[in-house]
């Protein structure tokens, strides 16, 4: 049978009135949209024409959207609930696709805006870019337009001078004109050479004045840097002053850690000792249960015993024997005893010895504080001169830039003086040679004769003129430099007088600092400055040697070359002496009174060249002699600085050893201690129970097997006794090499304070330059850190002195066998312990 088939239905078809939920939009309802629709935008519009277009778009739409199923038949179950979650289902992955679209657009533009962003950022650091060459534009622009400016005003000054000479050369009468111009001509070289003598005189007094505020400034340059490094070598102290103190701390700790450590020894200790005197407890309480038993044997053995009563007697004489060996033992210990006690009476008086040491160090100490205090004032005194040196160093350093600066506008504006004279000599030499020529056209008659002669003439006379000006002119400027000679003469000899009193102060400061700092570290640096600082003087005079130097040569250059003009123009004097004899004698005049001026120039130059060579010896002799003294400080200083250093060495190495041999006897003294106090206990224990069986053994009578068992104890004991008494042997020695090394380190330990005085001394010296009052407590703190490791150290050498007697005092041993040490520590005994007597002790 077979069912008919059902229509095919798709989620998006129509389902009654209502089209299905999600295949239209409300807002757009011309047309129904299937499963794969897409947001609205310009690209997906489609035309309006196209009527039929649409249509079919969304009919391949709802085909391409609607999923491929297999057909059911109506009949098995299709129902409209299936038709519903379809729609629901579409309708999810619509909203996905439409968030998924979304989510790119928004990633996109945000790409796109932090493009913007970049762009924007790339732009305004352009915009920055061309304002800032906007700015330097303008400058530029500025720049050239107060230029431009400073030229239109220099044009128009020259068209001025120009129509000026236009005026001039205008007239017709030339001659007047040549003449007035060759006058002109004349006038202004003169000017020229009158101002180019000043400027060189005025340059040579310039650098001069230069040259020795060059010199002040370098000396002043050289103390700065002097007291610079004295405030390093201060700084530098003060620094080391820190470090010894900071190891001086870690030192006391330390010592504290140790101490600590030795009180946690003595705790357990103490507390092995309770544990023992438990044992003991224990033990005599065993004792008082086996004497019970015994007691209760005694008496039910008293029968048996009185047939053996001779036999015991017998060996109770053996046993008193045995007695009387123990009582000599006794009193051997008692000696050793006293000889201890002498011992312990000695060390107390060289406790006495370094108490009173100490408070000779405490009195050196006091004083060695005076003397920082002192020292300290001393350090502000120079600091506050060091502050006064810089205030006037800043002072002359701000004068001689002022004085540089002027000087540098001076020659600006000479220089610019100069030039414009050259140029104005130039034009009028190029409009004379103009004018020249022009005459020279004009008149080629026998006039040019006459003029020529007359010219010369003229010439003679002008230049007669212009000897006699420079002869005026040269007494002048002879006596401005005489005037500033002596000037720079009396200043020079302030600064002189001024050099040597700051010389001597800095010697007597020199002698102050190295009687103060001979004992200390540091005198090497201070001689290596010393020496650099000479150096650079050295250096500083040599250059000026080599400057004095340039300056003769100088000299001599320009007196060869006035001698060299002299000689021309006795040359062009002779040529003119057929013309001019009468003129020629007043011209011999005048230059012999000028080679007179010129033979007086030179000699006074070479009375200055020999004063400064005789100042140039005196100051090698000076250096030779610093050198020397220089030399004799770094060997005192080397030589002082290697004995410190051994005594530093020296020091450090004993401490050392002294602390470390002073921890291994105390570690092993305590260790010998607590065993020789166990071991004494314990004889001392038998040797009661020895006693007590005895006293036993006489007043009642004993059984055989009683005797037996006694003997068998007594037997025990005395194996037990000579173990510990081979135990005690090497242990005895120890004790005694304990004591010899006490007394060798009690000597020692006198040379190890001295030292430390020293180092205490030495350390005070380099906590001279710090503050006082972090030293005073500093001090202090030593001194109470101190005290209260002497009073722990008394403490501990009477806690030993009480120990030892009671150590000593118990000892009952054999002086026949006390030095043959046969056995050592820790060995099985000979004779173990027997069954029997394990029994007994049950």
């Amino acid at each position: 049978m077979s069912f008919p088939k059902a229509p095919i239905k798709r989620f998006n078809e129509h389902v009654g009135c209502a089209p299905a939920p999600g295949s239209y939009d409300v807002k757009d309802r011309d047309g129904i949209k299937g499963a794969t629709s897409f947001p609205k935008s310009q690209r997906f519009q489609k035309s309006k024409d196209d009527g039929t277009g649409s249509t079919q778009s969304l009919d391949h739409e709802r085909d391409m959207s609607s999923p491929t199923r297999s057909r059911k038949p109506s009949s098995l179950g299709s129902t409209p609930n299936l038709s519903r979650k379809s729609e629901k289902d579409s309708d999810f992955v619509r909203e996905l696709k439409k968030q998924k679209s979304l989510e790119k657009e928004i990633r996109a533009l945000v790409k796109e805006r932090g493009e913007q962003d970049k762009q924007l950022h790339d732009l305004g650091e352009e915009f920055k870019k061309t304002e800032a060459k906007l700015t330097a534009t303008v400058r530029e622009k500025s720049a050239l337009a107060a230029s431009i400016v400073s030229l239109e005003r220099q044009l128009a000054d020259l068209q001025k001078a120009n129509e000026l000479m236009k005026a001039k050369f205008s007239d017709d009468s030339t001659k007047k004109k040549i003449n007035a111009l060759c006058v002109e001509l004349m006038e202004a070289k003169n000017k020229l050479e009158l101002k180019d003598k000043e400027l060189s005189s005025q340059q040579i007094n310039f650098e001069e004045q230069i040259k020795v505020l060059h010199i002040d400034l370098e000396a002043s340059k050289t103390t700065s840097s002097a007291l610079q490094e004295k405030n390093k070598y201060l700084e530098y102290v003060h620094q080391e002053g820190k470090l010894q103190s900071e190891e001086l701390v870690m030192e006391m700790d330390k010592l504290h850690a140790l101490i600590k450590e030795l009180r946690a020894e003595n705790k357990t200790l103490h507390g092995y000792l309770s544990d023992s005197q438990e044992q003991i407890q224990e033990i005599r309480l065993q004792m008082n249960t086996k004497t019970v038993e015994f007691e209760n044997a005694m008496k039910m053995a008293k029968l048996n015993m009185e047939k053996q009563i001779q036999l015991l007697t017998a060996k109770h004489e053996d046993v008193e024997l045995n007695l009387q060996e123990a009582q000599k033992d006794l009193e051997a210990a008692t000696v050793r005893e006293t000889l201890l006690q002498e011992k312990l009476v000695a060390t107390d008086q060289a406790k006495e010895k370094l108490a009173e040491e100490k408070a000779e160090t405490e009195k050196k100490l006091l004083e060695h504080l005076a003397e920082m205090n002192r020292v300290s004032e001393q350090v502000e005194i120079y600091k506050l001169e060091l502050a006064q040196s810089e205030q006037l160093l800043k002072a002359k350093d701000q004068s001689s830039l002022t004085q540089k600066n002027n000087f540098l506008a001076k020659e600006a504006e000479f220089s610019e003086q100069i030039k414009d004279l050259k140029k104005r000599c130039q034009a009028l030499q190029q409009e004379k040679e103009c004018l020249t020529a022009e005459t020279q056209e004009k008149e080629q008659t026998l006039q040019a004769e006459v003029d020529l002669l007359k010219q010369k003439l003229q010439q003679e006379e002008q230049g007669s003129q212009m000897l006699l000006q420079k002869q005026n002119k040269l007494v002048f400027s002879l006596q401005q430099a005489e005037e500033l000679a002596a000037a720079l003469r009396e200043e020079l000899l302030q600064v002189e007088e001024e050099m040597r009193t700051e010389k001597s102060l800095l010697e007597e400061e020199l002698e102050g600092t190295l009687d103060e700092l001979d004992r200390m570290q540091l005198e090497e640096e201070h001689a290596e400055k010393l020496i650099t600082h000479l150096e650079q003087e050295n250096k500083q005079r040599s250059e000026e040697l080599n400057r004095l130097e340039l300056m003769l040569k100088e000299k001599n250059a320009e007196l060869e070359k006035v001698n060299m003009m002299h000689n021309k123009a006795k040359t062009q004097f002779e040529e003119e002496r057929q013309t001019t004899l009468c003129k020629l004698n007043e011209m011999t005049v005048a230059s012999e009174s000028y080679k007179v001026s010129v033979s007086a120039e030179i000699e006074s130059l070479k009375y200055k060249n020999s004063s400064l060579l005789e100042k140039v010896v005196a100051l090698d002799t000076s250096v030779l002699d610093k050198d020397n003294q220089l030399q004799e400080i770094q060997r005192a200083a080397a030589q002082a600085d290697e004995e410190f250093s051994r005594m530093l060495l020296d020091a450090q190495t004993t401490l050392a050893t002294k602390e470390s041999e002073l921890k291994q006897a105390a570690e092993s003294h305590l260790a010998a201690m607590d065993e020789l106090r166990r071991q004494l206990e314990q004889k001392q224990k038998a040797l009661e129970k020895l006693c007590e069986e005895m006293h036993s053994l006489r007043r009642n009578s004993i059984d055989e097997n009683v005797v037996v068992q006694l003997k068998e104890e007594i037997q025990k004991w005395r194996t037990l006794y000579e173990e510990l008494h081979q135990k005690v042997k090497p242990f005895q020695q120890q004790l005694d090499m304990f004591e010899a090394e006490k007394n060798a380190l009690l000597n020692e330990h006198g040379a190890a304070q001295d030292e430390l005085n020293k180092l205490s001394e030495a350390y005070a010296k380099l906590l001279g330059h710090q503050n006082q009052k972090q030293k005073i407590k500093h001090v202090m703190k030593l001194k109470e850190e101190n005290i209260q490791l002497k009073q722990e150290v008394a403490k501990l050498r009477c806690q030993l002195s009480k120990e030892k007697p009671a150590a000593h005092g118990g000892r009952r041993l054999d002086l026949s066998k006390s030095f043959q040490c046969e056995s050592k520590e820790n060995v099985v005994p000979l004779t173990p312990l027997k069954e029997g007597n394990r029994k007994v002790m049950v």
